[in-house]
């Protein structure tokens, strides 16, 4: 075994669990199972160290400089890796390059936090009975949740979070593992056993799970990690209107039902300009507020904009300008952070402080705001404009920041014209014009002369080298500038790479400071874009009333809006607490559409936005429950209609009278008798136990007439225009129930052979009769060909129009004699 690969095994020893990325020159490699592993993920070739020898090493690599993307394609694998790097200069090395492992990577710690979605945290979250915790350490978020002792680990509330949130890794303890492991919920993260928590004063009154949470980051990735990590929130779930899974999906808050963002409510209101901007979005959409002071402040906050459209228009032009703040500060502390990631820092900083100047609603000191210009002035002063990529190559710190750096530099870069001359002057002294001095990395600075004129080589030249056609030869002048000209670069590199490690050490120290105007910048994004949104699109200021009652004049739903424009037809909806909007009418009329309209506006008048509206007042809603649409679980083996179940028994067992409750079709996974009595029960419950404010679509148009025995269902329907047949949907609310269901005419618009909807009416008229109601025999269900669906049509018709007072009563027993003869 080489040297370098009983370097390579005593490395990977402590390292068992990691794919190693061992550092060679300008690549990083993978050997053995690693690279067997590695390589059909990251689709490159899988190749040998030792082609022509019986024992082949399996390896595959990358550049160093584009090893972001495969590392993080193998994070979001489940992957974890060990970062081995070279730890001192190869030129300076007696031997094998001193390697040792510089970072640890997982899922939820990642190598460049540049290289994920800006839209999307990154969390790692830990769980125990009492807590559940998240961490991004990209950005520095931390928050926890406190909920009751459970004695499996994890309460119901958390199991939902855990879902809502998608952490990338769980850290759990030893004693838990176990139990997380066996919830179905939790099969996407990678859960990962860790029993340290960190030990400081500053920690001490954080819970267990966020200890272990900054014990793990630091394990990972070193105690210089947590200077960008924010002091950790304590989230009550009491103060916070949490959405469920559920209800994220029902209103396709963050994706559609095909999955994609597209189409989504986030979608159809982001109008930020920053990814950090994007996230905290997606954070006030997950949690609305329950406190009535918090959410008039955001409105106080867009309103302030509104009233300055040009000052609106300026801000919204700078934060184009910026760049992902909290994301660019979790990268200083990386190994990885280049000198252009200050510079862009910097730039952002910049952008960041002419909007805190504009916004007077922002709350910071000013002696905070002088230390962002002071870490500001601190990079201008200390890098170039454009500095160059890595500090190994040099030409990072400005010109006049160091005497001794600039006399360095000064030397190295007139190398050159040092060389140039002694070249001139020797081609002159010796008579040899074609006299070159050249450099390699074997024999540094050398004179080559040609075999044609060897006779004409001053004495003074020292042969170093004989080649075919000259010799290369050296002086003693030549040496000594060529141990200059490379001391000099050594020197400068060095030099300028502990003048860069002190500006790092600098900017660090004021990373606290950096980050908390970092948030504010964001919230200002959100703020900003909601503005624009509602100057944009007409939202008004919803009013928060104590009335209990919800009412919105003509309301619009924005993703619908957005994709139809002006023809979205508009509703008034007026509801108390305690009662319930039963909503009738055929399908495709709009009865989902504003029930999720409904619900839509209350999200966004709960995070503090304007909304698509005439008017609205509302009272503080505490929980959201939804059943809409149709969906198997196939991950849990549940049908369509056990989903639909489960979710209604977790609605009827926690909804109260702060609860909007949101009924789609409920009761139709089953026969017609089971789903109508279901249904009905159901509503009948709610009504008397929940004091909830309800919408409740159905196409059991029987349930309208409970209105007759309780006065608090309010029967509406979708309205729809009818004549000679056809069938035009209006969108519009009216009031009162629907005359009759109309799926056979929808049928119709949606494009069934005539010969199905003609047989379909003709069974439907008799299942309607009171002798057929229910008894449609098998024989006349399955006869389904196009003459005989024709033959009671026309039997149907002659039914109809026959003239029974005018027939004696053996004229219709002849009648219908004849109809048994020719129909049956």
């Amino acid at each position: 075994m080489t040297p370098l690969m009983q370097q390579y095994w005593s490395i990977k020893a402590a390292h068992k669990d990691e794919l190693l990325f061992f550092r060679m020159g300008d690549f990083y490699e993978l050997f053995h199972d690693d690279a067997r592993v590695a390589a059909p993920v990251l689709n490159i070739a899988l190749t040998s160290r030792n082609k022509k020898n019986a024992d082949e090493t399996a390896m595959c690599g990358m550049p160093y400089h584009s090893v972001a993307g495969p590392i993080n394609k193998l994070l979001e694998s489940g992957f974890r890796v060990a970062i081995c790097d070279q730890i001192e200069d190869p030129a300076l090395a007696k031997g094998i390059v001193k390697r040792a492992v510089t970072r640890i990577l997982s899922p939820g710690m990642v190598f460049d936090p540049e290289t994920l979605d800006g839209s999307k945290a990154n969390y790692i979250c830990s769980v125990d009975r009492e807590t559940l915790c998240f961490l991004d350490a990209t950005t520095g978020e931390g928050f926890y949740f406190l909920g009751k002792k459970n004695s499996l680990g994890l309460t119901k509330d958390f199991a939902g979070l855990i879902e809502l949130l998608s952490p990338k890794e769980i850290i759990v303890c030893s004693d838990h593992a176990n139990q997380l492991l066996q919830l179905k919920i939790l099969s996407g993260p990678v859960i990962t056993k860790f029993d340290r928590l960190i030990d400081t004063p500053q920690h001490k009154n954080l819970p267990d799970t966020a200890k272990r949470l900054l014990a793990y980051a630091v394990h990972m990735q070193g105690e210089s990690l947590l200077n960008t990590i924010s002091e950790f929130e304590n989230r009550s779930i009491l103060k916070r209107l949490v959405l469920s899974p559920t209800v994220i999906r029902h209103l396709e808050v963050f994706e559609n039902y095909a999955g994609e963002v597209k189409g989504s409510l986030f979608d159809a209101i982001n109008l930020t300009k920053t990814a950090a901007g994007s996230r905290l979005l997606k954070s006030w959409l997950r949690f609305p507020l329950l406190d009535l002071n918090k959410i008039k402040a955001r409105q106080d906050h867009l309103g302030f904009w509104l009233s300055d459209i040009s000052g609106l228009k300026r801000v919204r032009t700078l934060f184009s300008q910026m760049f992902d703040v909290e994301r660019r500060i979790g990268k200083i502390v990386n190994p990885s952070c280049g000198p252009r990631d200050f510079i862009s820092l910097s730039n952002s900083l910049k952008v960041g402080v002419e909007v805190s100047r504009a916004d007077k609603n922002l709350s910071y000191s000013p002696l905070d705001l002088e230390k962002v210009q002071g870490v500001i002035s601190l990079i201008e002063n200390t890098l170039r404009e454009e500095p160059s990529v890595s500090i190994a190559k040099g030409g990072v710190i400005a010109d006049g920041f160091n005497n001794v750096l600039d006399e360095l530099v000064g030397l190295s870069d007139h190398a050159e014209k040092a060389i140039n001359a002694i070249e001139a002057r020797e081609k002159l002294n010796s008579g040899i014009s074609s006299l070159k001095i050249r450099f390699n990395n074997v024999f540094g600075y050398y004179i080559e002369v040609t075999n044609t004129h060897l006779e004409k080589v001053p004495k003074n030249y020292i042969r170093r080298q004989t080649l075919a056609q000259a010799e290369r030869y050296i002086t003693p002048e030549l040496q000594e500038l060529e141990n200059k000209i490379l001391s000099a670069k050594a020197r400068r590199i060095e030099l300028e790479g502990q003048l860069f490690s002190e500006l790092k050490t600098q900017v660090i120290s004021q990373l606290g400071t950096l980050l908390t105007f970092a948030k504010l910048w964001s919230e200002c994004d959100v703020v900003t874009s909601l503005a624009w949104l509602a100057l944009q699109d007409n939202y008004v200021r919803p009013e928060f009333k104590n009335d209990k009652k919800l009412e919105i004049k003509n309301g619009r739903h924005p993703v619908v809006e957005n994709k139809i424009g002006k023809n979205f037809v508009p509703n008034n909806v007026e509801l108390s607490f305690g009662d319930c909007l039963l909503l009738t009418g055929p399908n495709m009329a709009g009865k989902s559409t504003l029930m999720r309209q409904v619900a839509v506006l209350v999200i966004m008048a709960q995070i503090g936005s304007f909304v698509p509206a005439v008017a609205m007042s509302m009272p503080l809603f505490h929980r959201f429950f939804t059943r809409i649409g149709a969906s198997d679980s196939l991950a849990q083996g549940l049908s369509t209609f056990m989903v639909e179940m489960s979710e209604t028994a977790e609605m009827l067992e926690s909804a109260d009278g702060n609860s909007l409750v949101i009924l789609d079709e409920i009761g139709r996974g089953t026969s017609t008798y089971d789903g109508l009595s279901l249904a009905q029960s159901i509503l009948e419950f709610l009504l008397e136990s929940s004091g909830s404010l309800i919408f409740f679509a159905t196409h059991y148009h029987e349930l309208t007439q409970l209105s007759e025995k309780n006065h608090r269902i309010k029967n509406h329907h979708m309205s729809i225009h009818e004549k000679n047949g056809a069938m035009t949907f209006l969108y519009t609310l009216r009031e009162g129930p629907a005359n009759k269901s109309y799926g056979i005419q929808v049928a119709k618009l949606a494009g069934l052979p005539a010969s199905v909807t003609e047989r379909a009416q003709c069974l439907l008229k008799v299942l309607e009769s009171d002798s057929g109601r229910g008894q449609l025999s098998l024989t006349f269900g399955l006869d389904q060909n196009t003459e005989q669906s024709k033959k009671f049509t026309d039997l149907g018709e002659q039914v109809r129009t026959v003239l029974i007072e005018k027939m004696t009563p053996l004229d219709a027993l002849n009648k219908i004699s004849e109809w048994q003869q020719n129909y049956f």
